[in-house]
């Protein structure tokens, strides 16, 4: 029987999961998914995406709409078949082509320019359903939220996202203006880690400044997509020192830099010239790096040449430090290390608050490996139901 004026939801990945999600809305008439990623390395199913009419088969799906850059959320994007198109936010699609084009001599393909762009605020409206893609904040650059209307229901899509950001006040407005949604899916990446307290990223821009101040030489081991730690951490290199980073990095910053407000842009950033090496070792520097041969050689050499003045600032999540490069980092750093970082994803206590500021009638948490219990032990509104998921399950709303 047709349901008809209802909405089917389907977590095709992310049900017990942090990474490769892909979330499908549909009608009688028109199919949508959010999200097309690969999963993270050793957890949950490592399948790739298998869904017919989407990847094999006839394509049957009107559109793939992504909330932002990360692998999770578009590792297997080049797996949609070329007649669907692929939405996510302009300056987010410049990003990931800016990184796809620096991974060209390893193979990577370049599949971002393909993508449709979208600016916040500004509908798609595909058949019976209107989504509007809303400003988020993440530790990725201009991610986003979309707003799904049609068959007189309102469902919102989060993505991944934060209130401990520099946006959040921008977002907690949207959020407080949203109206009624009778479903509210979103991510639940830390949900089995309380926190009683939890720094922001403003705390992370005034420990970058006094660290930039208390050592002549800072390298910063971050993230070459976390454009907003970066940014930071340019603004607080003092006058008379040099803000340096690689050719790819700051050309990234560039296009990140070109919509932004004018508070949260990146400052005098330079690409690092081995030619002007004498001027920064004579006057200072501030020095986004990655892990790896091109950056590990420099950091030694300046932990070997001035070990009382120099400093690594490792802003990453700690499970990284493993890594075989990081881990080499960390060794010619050691006992010169300052650890500045906060999680890009939400806590259990920002979550509840935004579960109770929206007041959805229905509640999907996926984007998690929490089981249901700890989902269970969310403190939610009276008119709030908490819907048990599976990956492939079908939700009729």
């Amino acid at each position: 029987m047709s349901d008809v004026n209802k909405i089917r939801v389907i977590p095709h990945r992310g049900a017990m999961q942090i990474g490769g999600v892909c979330t499908e809305i549909a009608t009688d008439n028109a199919r949508i998914l959010f999200d097309f990623g690969s999963p993270l390395e050793g957890e949950g199913r490592q399948d790739i995406l298998d869904i017919d009419g989407v990847t094999t088969g006839k394509a049957n799906c009107d559109a793939v709409f992504i909330t932002h850059y990360h692998g999770d959320h578009v590792g297997e994007v080049p797996n949609i078949m070329a007649d669907i198109p692929v939405y996510m936010h302009k300056t987010a699609r410049e990003i990931l082509q800016a990184q796809q084009e620096h991974k060209v001599s390893v193979g990577q393909i370049v599949w971002a320019k393909e993508i449709k762009e979208l600016m916040e605020g500004v509908p798609v409206v595909i058949k019976e359903l209107k989504i509007t893609p809303l400003a988020s904040d993440h530790s990725a650059s201009d991610s986003l939220m979309y707003l799904v209307e049609g068959c007189g229901k309102r469902i919102l899509i989060t993505g991944d996202y934060r209130l401990h950001g520099f946006y959040a006040d921008r977002l907690k407005d949207t959020l407080e203006n949203l109206g009624h949604i009778d479903l509210l899916i979103t991510e639940g990446t830390n949900l089995s880690r309380s926190s009683s307290y939890y720094k922001d990223e403003q705390w992370c821009e005034k420990e970058f400044w006094r660290i930039l101040r208390e050592n002549k030489y800072v390298f910063l081991l971050a993230s070459s997509s976390n454009i907003d730690r970066i940014a930071a951490f340019s603004r607080c290199v003092p006058t008379g020192k040099y803000a340096l980073a690689d050719g790819y990095q700051t050309h990234v910053m560039h296009i990140a830099d070109k919509n932004r407000e004018k508070e949260y842009k990146s400052f005098k950033i330079h690409s690092y010239m081995d030619e002007k090496r004498d001027l920064y070792e004579k006057r200072g520097f501030g020095m986004a790096i990655r892990a790896g041969k091109r950056h590990t050689p420099l950091v030694k050499e300046f932990f070997e040449k001035y070990p009382d003045k120099t400093c690594l600032v490792y802003s990453m999540w700690k499970g990284y430090e493993t890594l075989p490069d990081v881990a080499e980092l960390l060794e010619y750093s050691k006992g010169h290390i300052e650890r500045v970082h906060v999680s890009g994803h939400i806590t259990k206590e920002d979550l509840e608050q935004v579960i109770e500021i929206i007041k959805p009638k229905q509640l999907i948490i996926h984007h998690t490996s929490a089981d249901e219990e700890e989902k269970s032990n969310l403190l939610l509104p009276e008119e709030t139901t908490i819907l048990a998921i599976g990956d492939g399950k079908e939700i009729v709303i």
